[in-house]
């Protein structure tokens, strides 16, 4: 994959008739280099206008306010709502926000007053909501390219369910014009999502999403914590499309024949765009207590939640290297990515 070759675009419309013209198409993209951008995919372009609207608006509070915006734990996975990323010296790269469904008791503490963002759960929820459809069409064609029943997905993905724990992420990238940073800094650092997959939106022309690929234009070897990197390829907003990759669990799922890719968002170079930059991430997850391991076994059986616990403890390396949690891990999650070759 060069920086001209973006990944392929796959076309959902008339879904149906065209089931089997489609599940090819999602199984070479997945299968080779892990993303694709979905168009035909039925959505409104004004729901996602509203969508990014309702980002803009939770964002572009005043200091003070946002400082006092709900920050919820949930847990050994994520951290529902406010969250902001800065660099030595104290530069915002990155603001957050997580939403969950409200089957989640602690997502009902976690949203702003409607006083101070109206109109925010609202909106928020029937983006969500929107969202199913995409999805289930999206992993069932995947299941049937597997072998699988086609409805194999339907059950796990249950936002219904308690222990599905499904999200979408609400980002700000604050705008660059003015600061100054180390060289090689990211807004956020290269790493595979825990996701069966993800969907993301990005406001146009926002530059940053990069994926790794090797020679071949292949997804670089996920399993073994470490990259090899002939090029970061630019992954830009395609007009009335969705970018959407795969995660682990369908790579272990998979027994490896979907590939959950490397990517980040590096910082703006000159000459491109300084402005702030949005995007919304819908994280499709199974349950908790789904076993996350294909017919072949090539992955020790593990489940979803024993998968994020560990996962979580190699995010920690990444960001602080320990040898031995690596070492004690790397037989079940993919670790910190440790770059042999880049750029």
């Amino acid at each position: 994959m060069t920086v001209s070759n973006l990944p392929p675009v796959v076309d959902l419309s008339n879904f149906e008739e065209r089931k089997a013209q489609i599940t090819e198409d999602l199984m070479k993209a997945a299968t080779t280099i892990g993303f694709f951008y979905i168009k035909g995919h039925g959505l409104e372009p004004e729901l996602i206008d509203q969508a990014f609207a309702t980002n803009a608006q939770y964002f572009n509070q005043p200091e003070e306010a946002k400082l006092k915006l709900p920050r919820v734990d949930w847990g050994a996975r994520k951290l529902i709502g406010f969250e902001r990323n800065t660099v030595p010296g104290g530069s915002i790269v990155h603001e957050s926000s997580i939403q969950c469904f409200e089957v989640h008791e602690k997502m009902k503490s976690a949203w702003p007053d409607p006083a101070v963002v109206p109109g925010y759960r609202e909106k928020t929820i029937e983006f969500m909501q929107s969202l199913a459809p995409v999805v289930d069409k999206i992993l069932s064609c995947l299941a049937l390219g597997l072998g699988f029943p086609k409805d194999f997905f339907l059950e796990k993905t249950n936002v219904k369910d308690p222990d599905n724990h499904t999200f979408l992420q609400y980002h700000k990238y604050p705008s660059t014009d003015g600061l100054s940073w180390k060289e090689g800094t990211n807004r956020i650092t290269a790493h595979t999502d825990e996701s069966l997959i993800t969907l993301l939106f990005t406001s146009p022309n926002s530059t940053g999403l990069e994926l790794a690929a090797g020679r071949d234009g292949k997804a670089v070897n996920s399993e073994a914590g470490e990259y090899k990197v002939d090029r970061w390829t630019p992954c830009p907003p395609l007009p009335g499309a969705i970018t959407v990759n795969v995660g682990d669990p369908l790579q272990f799922l998979s027994d490896g024949k979907l590939l959950s890719n490397y990517h980040r968002v590096r910082m703006p170079r000159p000459g491109e765009p300084q402005d702030d930059r949005y995007s919304i991430g819908y994280f499709v997850w199974p349950r908790d207590y789904d076993v996350i391991q294909g017919p072949l076994k090539k992955y020790p059986a593990i489940t979803m939640a024993e998968f994020m616990k560990t996962k979580g403890a190699m995010y920690g390396a990444s960001f602080h290297p320990d040898p031995e949690v690596y070492e004690a891990n790397q037989h079940i999650a993919f670790g910190p990515p440790t770059p042999i070759a880049v750029e």
